[in-house]
């Protein structure tokens, strides 16, 4: 006769291997940059801070546009604005960085 034992070890393994990780976070396939740390600025504030609100008001603020995340180099400048962090990344095919949205 087969005692509950067995099934619970199999069922505690599965269990264990469906809690293994967090699964990692997706990333966005695009980023929103513009070519001013103000127009991001006025981005930002015209968005009060909501991501899909910014991308949605792109099309207002001249000099903000989608790049996609693999077009993203290396930080070329930081700022500190009220205590907030923002960086200028290398864009390919871009003549300058672009400051990105946080």
């Amino acid at each position: 006769m087969r005692t509950g034992r067995g099934w619970a070890t199999i069922a505690g393994t599965g269990l264990f291997a469906l809690a293994g990780g967090a699964a990692p976070a997706q990333e966005a396939p695009d980023a929103i940059v513009c070519d001013s740390l103000v127009q991001l600025r006025l981005l930002m504030a015209d968005a009060q801070g909501d991501r899909e609100a910014a991308a949605a008001r792109l099309g207002a603020q001249p000099g903000c546009r989608r790049v996609p995340r693999g077009a993203i180099g290396a930080v070329e400048r930081r700022a500190m604005v009220g205590g907030a962090p923002f960086e200028c990344l290398a864009v390919r095919e871009a003549a300058g960085c672009l400051w990105l949205l946080p």
